[in-house]
């Protein structure tokens, strides 16, 4: 499944923006910039994941619940090699972390928590740099979000667009 790679809480606003603006539900993955566990730290990304999730003024969710869960927010740690680092994020309730398969302790850190350590990033759009080098809209992230074969059912559903590319959306 598509993410969002953010540095901020304004970006995982954005992206939580640009998902409801475009009907998505379900999961949506929030990574942090590579190597991220080592400087920001579980505790931190967690904070800005949960500052950039509450609703701003004019996206409250309506009053009649959606028939299917607005996009939740489902935070993704990039540890680099540093299992303890990965290990802290799990038990601070990090949803999924990033560890290099090479790392000695990846087969036993992924035993312990199954789908939750990955040995590599899903695809994502980095805010940071979007398409060109330039900063990613919001309509940018929502058309890289509806286009996500894993969110659609094919062209009708808006399965069809740009590949797991970010260039493509150009």
């Amino acid at each position: 499944m598509r993410g969002v790679v953010v540095r901020d809480a304004a970006g995982v606003a954005l992206a939580l923006r640009a998902a409801r603006g475009r009907g998505l539900h379900g999961p949506l993955p929030l990574l942090s910039p590579p190597g991220a566990a080592s400087w920001l730290g579980a505790p931190l990304f967690l904070a800005l994941i949960r500052a950039g999730g509450a609703a701003p003024p004019g996206l409250e969710p309506p009053l009649e619940p959606p028939p299917e869960p607005w996009p939740e927010p489902w935070p993704v740690l990039d540890c680099g090699q540093a299992p303890g680092h990965a290990l802290a994020a799990l038990r601070a309730g990090v949803a999924a972390v990033v560890l290099a398969p090479e790392c000695p302790a990846f087969p036993t850190l992924a035993a312990l928590a199954p789908g939750r350590v990955l040995a590599a990033a899903p695809p994502a759009l980095d805010l940071a740099h979007g398409t060109a080098g330039r900063p990613a809209t919001e309509e940018q992230v929502a058309r890289w979000l509806a286009a996500d074969p894993a969110r659609s059912a094919g062209p009708a559903a808006g399965g069809s667009g740009p590949g797991d590319s970010p260039e493509a959306l150009g």
